[in-house]
């Protein structure tokens, strides 16, 4: 699984560098995408906190992209490049089904799972500002970033994402989606243990930092 290595297969024609360069603008170029689609689905939302939570989360990602430093120690093998990915995907699978009739029905609920998603964005948003020199979709290690929400919890962006992806599934509820959703706090879970494995490596401050704070639900040996 660890001979997976497309960026070390590609660095012996392109320079490192230019890589990291490519790749940036490549994501630059998804991201924008994305971020023109949800400006123009502003009056599809019937939340518009909704909307501008989650266009200020694309503009943060787009930021951080831009501005990202180059990874000390770069992603290799399925379980660091793959895996991620399609964690990083299949959130959006959650939007393929109807909306829930019993939650439709009613406005307070409708309107409840919908700022309980709004806060969840917003909160990831935060935490994805604050992380972004460092941000990378698969596991890598770039720089030590302990303050802001991090202070708290060692892994805001993926606790943010977890609690977004919940009301998506209230809101749009089926067993397909509850598997999905499953199956993404899952790797999210691994995702955060194999990253905490590469930083802890990298940097010799990582673990005091651990000692500190909380990964999701508890701090780290109680």
């Amino acid at each position: 699984m660890n001979r997976f290595d497309p960026f070390g297969l590609f660095e012996r024609l392109v320079p490192a560098q230019r890589l990291h360069m490519i790749i940036r603008i490549a994501a630059l170029m998804v991201v924008f995408g994305f971020l023109v689609l949800r400006v123009r689905q502003y009056h599809d939302f019937l939340f518009k906190p909704l909307w501008l939570a989650e266009t200020l989360l694309f503009i943060i990602l787009l930021i951080a992209f831009a501005v990202r430093r180059d990874p000390v120690d770069r992603s290799r093998g399925v379980v660091e490049i793959v895996i991620p990915l399609i964690g990083a995907v299949l959130p959006f699978g959650l939007l393929t089904t109807s909306p829930s009739s019993w939650l439709t029905g009613s406005d307070a609920l409708l309107r409840a799972v919908f700022c309980w998603m709004t806060l969840a964005t917003a909160f990831t948003a935060w935490s994805m500002w604050v992380l972004r020199h460092s941000f990378s979709i698969t596991v890598e290690a770039r720089a030590l970033v302990t303050k802001g929400p991090y202070r708290f919890v060692r892994h805001p962006v993926y606790l943010g994402e977890i609690l977004a992806a919940a009301a998506v599934v209230v809101w749009r509820w089926s067993l397909v989606n509850v598997a999905l959703f499953a199956l993404f706090v899952t790797i999210q879970l691994f995702r955060a243990r194999w990253e905490e494995c590469k930083l802890e490596k990298i940097f010799p401050d990582y673990n005091e930092f651990t000692g500190r704070s909380w990964w999701f639900w508890k701090k780290p040996g109680s």
